[in-house]
């Protein structure tokens, strides 16, 4: 089974009710079977983005520890990180989109879980689309 890679936005709007798109987040990960895979910069782009909402760490934790959302390292990849950075500069892409970007490119067939229409430019291999489940 391919792999869902979920993106800092859907998790804050799982876990902010008071996010827009809470709702949509919510019925689509209905219709996804976890694990969904995410990488240590988005945990930590998601708990900046949710520094005012009570609770929300605490929510997060639980995501990771019942194994709905797992945590993977990108220790190795931190090369091919900055060179997508550098690529789409002009965009500009941060850190934690271009780990996305680097783990769709190292898990065929996954798909990206986002609300960030930034993945529309984006390009694994440099030219083909990153298949999203997203609202747009």
């Amino acid at each position: 089974m391919a792999a869902i890679i979920i993106d800092s936005g859907p998790l804050v709007a799982l876990i902010d009710e008071a996010e827009e798109r809470h709702a949509w987040t919510k019925e689509s990960l209905a219709l996804i079977r976890p694990p969904l895979m995410t990488c240590e910069a988005v945990l930590s782009e998601t708990c900046f983005l949710l520094a005012s909402v009570h609770q929300a760490y605490s929510r997060l934790a639980v995501l990771i520890e019942e194994g709905i959302v797992v945590p993977v390292s990108m220790g190795g990849f931190h090369l091919q990180i900055f060179d997508l950075m550098e690529k789409y500069h002009s965009v500009p892409m941060s850190f934690a989109d271009a780990c996305l970007v680097c783990m769709v490119e190292n898990n065929p067939g996954s798909t990206l879980f986002t609300l960030d229409r930034h993945f529309t430019f984006y390009r694994q291999q440099r030219r083909r689309l990153i298949p999203l489940i997203a609202p747009f």
